[in-house]
């Protein structure tokens, strides 16, 4: 909505949104049909929303990961996390299912190198810096999982309070965008972190519009291509085919 500042402002708000049992276990049983796991899902979801609004083919999201993979380190203090920047290639011709294999085989190579420094990774590929955003990426995704459940990424019983400082609770945002899901019982619960400086809070709301109707179609028709999903709602629709050239 707004010019991006030349150099990066971290004010931002949060928006607050559900999706409803049957919707969250409509995602859940896809997840199991794929042999893939809800983070994996979502985290698929998130590429063809970035890539419907962007139309770009080459998408890098963030995610946090704890670091405490050792018996040696379970009571050491201090918050032990580590940045992951997982890359997918979302295009129109390919199906939601084949994203999907893409996304679990990438995600599952990543976790598998969740020690490798972000540090050090932003110094080797981000050659020329720019100050108006973060290196690598601009999008964060975090799932946390009440239960700890060993079958969803990230996937520790400590997540929840090893990622507290990615929570931006307040008004910071350390991102464009950061889209924070929670499995909060049967349903799913999301809080978007988002920039003020960039976007404003209608812009979001439509945002999480376009992403449940990418999230309901792709339950339904995992195999759709993903050039054929319309994000729009029929009322979004309505308003810009019809309302905005009612030229009498």
């Amino acid at each position: 909505d707004y010019k991006r500042p030349a150099v990066q402002r971290f004010e931002g708000a949060k928006a607050l949104f559900a999706l409803t049992v049957e919707e969250t276990s409509r995602l859940r049983a896809l997840a199991k049909n794929r042999d893939a796991t809800l983070y994996m899902v979502l985290l698929a979801a998130l590429n063809v929303f970035l890539f419907k609004l962007s139309g770009r083919e080459d998408i890098v999201i963030g995610t946090p990961v704890t670091g405490r993979r050792h018996a040696d380190l379970e009571n050491m203090v201090g918050m032990l996390v580590n940045t992951l920047a997982l890359r997918g290639f979302p295009n129109g011709e390919k199906s939601f299912h084949h994203l999907l294999g893409e996304t679990r085989r990438r995600t599952l190579e990543a976790f598998a190198n969740r020690d490798y420094p972000f540090e050090d990774l932003v110094e080797k590929v981000s050659t020329n810096r720019d100050l108006s955003r973060s290196p690598l990426f601009d999008t964060m995704f975090v799932l946390h999982n009440e239960v700890g459940a060993a079958g969803d990424m990230p996937l520790t019983a400590n997540m929840e309070k090893e990622t507290a400082a990615y929570r931006f609770e307040g008004t910071a945002s350390l991102f464009d965008l950061t889209v924070h899901a929670l499995e909060a019982g049967d349903g799913l619960k999301f809080s978007w972190h988002y920039s003020t400086h960039l976007f404003k809070k209608e812009t979001i709301h439509r945002f999480f519009a376009y992403f449940k109707n990418i999230l309901r179609v792709l339950a339904e028709i995992p195999d759709r291509r993903i050039g054929t999903i319309e994000m729009i709602t029929g009322e979004e629709k309505q308003r810009i085919l019809y309302d905005f050239n009612e030229t009498t």
